[in-house]
């Protein structure tokens, strides 16, 4: 339960952070921040060097697929194809670096409108099953990131039109804890069928701080303890300094040991 365990990485901070990372036992999820190693033309021979110095440290991947400006819900045609690109380039790599999935953000905003809310739905359905498709044949799962929600709705409508396997759910204990209006562990409760990773830091429930577990107002007992009635596999990373990591991961073993 829990097993497998990553410390969040920028895509190019990854050879020199790798003696830290195997230090700390955990392995890395690569992150891209910035689009330019994917699009418009991936450099694969980068990429594929991430990947070795990855495999050669003998650690585990997990891979955060670019998200400023990723939007597949957009009124806009050409954003949505940039962003379908971006996102099935990150697949790739992915599956280049053995990952078992790849998290991505949905790009909604809590300040769309009704009728534009219900319109960005419908898009970013359309737009995301032949990305689905593609995770399918790659043997790479989707997991769904929550950012900006304050609640499970949006969550809760996308599940429930998307019934396809590929798409599950990453969640973010840090942004359920400051921009979530709800119970975190609502979250763990309504989705834990569905959720296949999880993001972990803490924070003052006001800004997204990325505190080590503990130091803020998360509520990581109440939180875990669905997912552990229901003998999840779901992957963590820590979303906190890499000097902060071992204390995270002593008081997440604590937790555990509660459950």
């Amino acid at each position: 339960m829990f097993d497998t365990r990553y410390l969040y990485c920028g895509v190019e901070s990854v050879p020199a952070m790798m003696p830290q990372i195997v230090a700390a036992g955990l392995g890395v999820e690569v992150v891209f921040d910035v689009t330019t190693d994917l699009w418009p033309n991936m450099r694969w021979e980068n990429l594929l060097e991430i990947a070795d110095v990855i495999q050669d440290a003998g650690v585990p991947a997990a891979v955060h697929g670019p998200f400023y400006g990723i939007n597949l819900g957009s009124r806009d045609p050409n954003q949505r194809a940039m962003s379908i690109r971006l996102l099935d380039a990150a697949l790739e790599f992915a599956r280049a670096a053995r990952s078992p999935h790849m998290v991505m953000h949905s790009g909604c905003l809590p300040q769309y409108p009704p009728k534009g809310r219900e319109k960005w739905f419908h898009q970013f359905c359309e737009s995301v099953e032949p990305l689905l498709a593609r995770a399918s044949e790659l043997e790479v799962r989707v997991a769904l990131e929550n950012t900006y929600e304050p609640d499970t709705s949006l969550f809760e409508a996308i599940f429930e039109h998307i019934e396809n396997p590929a798409l599950g759910m990453c969640l973010d204990t840090g942004h359920a804890a400051c921009f979530g209006r709800i119970e975190l562990a609502q979250w763990s409760r309504r989705f834990g069928e569905r959720i296949s990773h999880l993001h972990c830091s803490d924070n003052d429930g006001k800004d997204d701080l990325h505190w080590s577990l503990g130091k803020g107002i998360a509520d990581f007992r109440r939180l875990l303890q669905p997912l552990a009635a229901l003998g999840t596999l779901a992957t963590v990373t820590f979303e906190v300094a890499p000097e902060d990591a071992p204390e995270s991961i002593h008081y997440f073993e604590d937790v555990l040991k509660t459950l």
